[in-house]
């Protein structure tokens, strides 16, 4: 996801790195510049200028452009760092925000980045951390694929580690890996969404959550402790699906259990994907929200803000996490990837009140 003339600029690095020009030596002008990229003169213009201003060539009017000598000017000849990102999803719900908060800090720092994504599946993360390994990336943010389970990954991660390649994980961990991570605390964010459904005065709650993911597992935990800490048991009020069942299973359980004669008036959603789904299902039930039920949905989504009525959320730092995961890779690329436990940060989510709750 590199710009076009950051291609450029890069190419003609290249160039000098490989001695395909040396010093002093006129390159190709604008026009063949852009023939050889397919760009338009004003890419090439921004790349020379920021060669110019950086002294890595210098153009001689009427003759040409030329690149400079290196060891003279004291240029620390080098190619682009690359730093990988591979996440869960990328077009879709909060990681949009996740990668442009990323994405904006890698390309302050000149850094380039290699996008991809698992789809939340183990083959396809198997697939694309053995393409980042044939890349030589030079750092990986990576977001685990059902961080649940067992790691089925390690052999790829393990080589990177050997190869120095530093590591940092976002939203979830594998505890097999010992590198920093920035995660939500869920298990306090489920507590905080349950205490307040209770001091709305609702009993009959329930939490659906995800549990092929450590997120859905520790917002679940903390649905459980706040339950049995106000002495209402949850076992039987606790819903429970895997990635592959949230279009096929997971709609027929949740309308089944709003059509039980003991339905729930109050429940907590994995996320607020999940929230909209219950929405939908409640409405076509001739269920009123928030006056037969209320709703409380996890990460504070675009989609928490254009529901009807707007959805009660527990926040997500979404793009402040991309730019501290950004800037947190490229210390550990400079500094050889020396990192120290409190590199590592928890964010403490917050409820955000809004129309899909109201007093039972």
């Amino acid at each position: 996801m590199k710009y076009k003339y950051e291609e450029v600029i890069e190419q003609i690095i290249n160039w000098a790195i490989t001695g395909k020009y040396k010093p002093n030596e006129k390159i190709p002008t604008e026009y063949e510049l852009m023939s050889l990229f397919k760009v338009s003169r004003h890419t090439v213009r921004k790349a020379i200028s920021d060669l110019e201003s950086q002294q890595y060539i210098y153009t001689i009017q009427g003759s040409g452009t030329y690149l400079s000598d290196w060891k003279q000017n004291n240029l620390y000849l080098k190619k682009t760092k690359n730093v990988g990102v591979l996440t869960t999803h990328i077009s879709n719900y909060i990681f949009p925000d996740i990668i442009k908060g990323i994405e904006s800090t890698l390309y302050d720092e000149s850094f380039s980045l290699l996008l991809s994504s698992t789809n939340n599946n183990l083959m396809l993360e198997n697939s694309n951390l053995r393409n980042l390994l044939a890349h030589k990336i030079d750092g990986l943010i990576l977001e685990p694929t059902k961080s649940a389970y067992q790691i089925h990954n390690l052999e790829y991660l393990n080589s990177m580690i050997s190869q120095n390649v530093p590591i940092i994980m976002i939203n979830a961990t594998y505890s097999a890996i010992k590198t920093p991570s920035l995660c939500i605390d869920d298990f306090t964010g489920g507590k905080i969404a349950t205490e307040y459904l209770l001091s709305l005065g609702h009993k009959n709650i329930m939490g659906i959550f995800k549990v092929d993911d450590s997120q859905g597992i520790h917002r679940m935990n903390g649905f459980i402790t706040k339950c049995l800490e106000k002495e209402i048991p949850p076992s039987s009020e606790i819903l429970t699906y895997l990635s592959e069942e949230v279009e096929t299973i997971l709609p027929q359980r949740i309308k089944y259990a709003l059509k039980s004669k003991k339905r729930p008036t109050g429940i907590f959603c994995y996320n607020d994907e999940i929230a909209y789904m219950v929405l939908n299902i409640a409405h076509d039930l001739k269920l009123k929200i928030p006056e037969d039920l209320s709703i409380i949905g996890f990460d504070d989504s675009p989609i928490s803000k254009i529901m009807e009525p707007k959805l009660t959320s527990m926040t997500h730092p979404k793009e402040k996490m991309g730019r501290d995961a950004a800037k947190l890779i490229i210390k550990l690329i400079n500094n050889g990837n020396h990192f120290e436990e409190s590199d590592s940060i928890l964010y403490e989510p917050e409820l955000i009140i809004r129309n899909s709750t109201k007093p039972h």
